[in-house]
């Protein structure tokens, strides 16, 4: 029972890191109470983070990509150098034909092409494939959509986005103390953040036992009808993130799950989706970075 409530609250919190105990109880169909023992429970324990992550483009970053890195000899090295990578946001040991893969943000393709060049000449890096995001269609820490033009952020902004990275969660009452705004200033700064996609708040999950924290990513090869069939794999259950690319796939996915079992149900019916001509996997054995705050600049 606690799994799966954790399960359903983790999901909650990935779509709105910053719903209320009440939004949640709603959500998960449970008593406020057990909600809110159990969300302090996975924040208390590392499992759960809730961290706020600004829009790409606002950061200048126009550029994004998935590259999956096979190694010779021990991974230690091409991930320390990954690790130090401003580029790479996101890093994980995975199982299968390759055993790393990154996710790549940076200005451009110049940019992206020098970063993949740089990682191709790691000592221990047999070989390097790129997928380039097309269409992110579903992810938390992704933009959904293109940032509003008529955005502008001052130093206020800046500040709130800052304590949000560290906290998604922060009350508005400390958000207020922080910056010597008022309470109901602060809601309505943080509320229109978010509202014009210039920020996120979500869960980050750490995969260790129990409670959704087990992963999986999946390359899909489609045939005909494709639209129908990237809408049927965006509707399943614990898809975590899915996008269109370049490259020997056509869209690639995340999914979670609490248990082996589930995952490889969950790849059976993606196999079976009218349009689906082929389907790869890999296991998440353990993320070793997960980071998105750059620093902002405020101009104008």
């Amino acid at each position: 029972m606690t799994v799966d409530l954790d399960s359903k609250l983790i999901a909650a919190l990935q779509r709105n890191g910053r719903a209320t105990y009440r939004e949640l109880s709603v959500a998960v169909d449970a008593p406020r109470a057990a909600v809110s023992t159990r969300v302090q429970a996975l924040l208390d324990s590392g499992t759960v983070s809730v961290v706020a992550v600004a829009h790409p483009e606002l950061l200048g970053l126009k550029a994004l990509a998935h590259v999956s890195i096979a190694v010779s000899g021990p991974m230690t090295p091409v991930l320390d150098a990954l690790i130090e990578s401003e580029a790479a946001v996101y890093i994980s040991a995975v199982s299968g034909q390759y055993n790393v893969i990154a996710e790549l943000r940076v200005p451009s393709h110049d940019d992206l092409y020098r970063a993949i060049a740089e990682l191709r000449s790691q000592r221990g890096v047999r070989s390097v494939s790129t997928l380039v995001y097309v269409d992110v269609i579903k992810g938390i820490f992704m933009p959904e959509s293109a940032l509003q033009a008529d955005i502008r952020l001052d130093s206020t902004d800046v500040a709130l986005i800052e304590l949000l990275e560290r906290n998604g969660r922060m009350p508005f009452l400390e958000l207020a103390e922080h910056t010597g705004l008022s309470p109901s200033a602060v809601r309505n700064r943080v509320n229109h953040l978010i509202a014009s996609t210039a920020l996120r708040v979500g869960a980050v999950v750490k995969r260790r036992g129990g409670g959704r924290t087990l992963a999986m990513g999946i390359g899909v090869n489609l045939g005909s009808r494709d639209d129908n069939a990237v809408s049927e794999i965006e509707s399943l259950p614990g898809i975590e993130f899915l996008a269109r690319t370049l490259g020997r796939y056509d869209v690639i996915a995340t999914v979670a799950a609490n248990s082996s079992s589930d995952l490889h149900a969950l790849s059976e019916r993606i196999r079976g989706i009218d349009g689906v001509s082929g389907l790869e996997s890999w296991a998440h054995l353990e993320v070793f970075k997960e980071h998105y705050a750059r620093s902002l600049d405020v101009r104008g």
